[in-house]
């Protein structure tokens, strides 16, 4: 469940595991960037794995979605977010 990942968070940190956080969280290093980076799109993780889709083509996707939305609303800074985190993920 989203709310509980910060349980899971403190687990890791009070444990002697020599795993990454993002590998015991489960996460791959582009699904964990992103909810370091933007916690408020954990939910948006949970459905690109719930539908088998690499997070790049969930937040693709997503970020379509949303422009359509924008075009009739004043919800842009959510694109701004997407759209930079996208370019981030070239640079790797």
């Amino acid at each position: 469940m989203p709310d509980e990942i910060d349980d899971f968070v403190d687990v890791w940190h009070e444990s002697n595991s020599e795993e990454k956080l993002h590998e015991f969280l489960g996460l791959t290093w582009e699904e964990y960037s992103l909810f370091a980076s933007h916690p408020e799109y954990v939910n948006l993780i949970i459905a690109a794995r719930i539908r088998h889709q690499p997070i790049l083509d969930a937040v693709n996707d997503n970020l379509r979605h949303e422009e359509r939305i924008a075009a009739r609303s004043d919800d842009a800074g959510k694109l701004a977010i997407l759209r930079k985190w996208i370019a981030a993920q070239s640079d790797r």
